[in-house]
């Protein structure tokens, strides 16, 4: 047997209680009165919601958990594979991160999403460089891996020529902060503009 038991606030003596046995459901007050009602499970749910409607008038209910939705990825958008294809070396791609090169809203499209791995000069299937249709992916806040030459102009390397020590000053200013080459560069050029 359930049974739910409210005491007033004013006089802990006055209650009602609520109570299922037996399939039957039943309301008591004590003590000013004994009443039983008998309610079917539609009529007892109205009844609940009905004191629960009451009870948010009076504090303004539960707050509710605002749940922020989840950025939905668009094309070009750097993404993790969540769930990979489940018939067709499924489990392989879970994890990998790529560039999405299309989504496809048809109804019933099982894989809508085509991820390019790599540099996508390989085939269709080619974990390192190729693309693959996969059913679900998840926005990544990684930054998109830098080129070689990127690299190559990011490595430590002592300031040989005035452009070697603008670039060696620039780094240094970005220090702790994500930039990529074009910024680098660009803060460069501001500083070689300013001799």
């Amino acid at each position: 047997m359930n049974e739910y038991v409210a005491e007033c606030a004013i006089d802990s003596s006055d209650r009602i209680t609520a109570s299922r046995s037996t399939g039957s459901r039943r309301i008591e007050l004590v003590p000013s009165a004994k009443v039983e009602v008998y309610l079917d499970p539609e009529d007892a749910r109205t009844f609940a919601r009905g004191i629960l409607a009451l009870a948010d008038e009076i504090d303004g209910g539960e707050p509710e958990a605002e749940e922020t939705p989840k950025p939905r990825p668009t094309v070009g958008d750097r993404v993790r594979v969540v769930k990979d294809d489940p018939h067709l070396r499924a489990g392989e791609y879970t994890g990998m991160v790529g560039t999405l090169k299309s989504v496809s809203d048809a109804y019933g499209v099982e894989l809508p999403y085509l991820v390019e791995f790599g540099d996508g000069s390989g085939s269709h299937g080619d974990k390192g460089n190729g693309k693959w249709n996969v059913a679900e992916v998840e926005l990544v806040d990684e930054p998109t891996p830098l080129a070689d030459w990127e690299r190559d102009l990011l490595a430590e390397t002592p300031a040989s020529s005035a452009r070697g020590k603008h670039i060696e000053e620039a780094k240094a200013l970005l220090e702790g902060v994500h930039f990529d080459a074009a910024s680098l560069v660009l803060v460069a050029q501001f500083l070689a503009d300013g001799e």
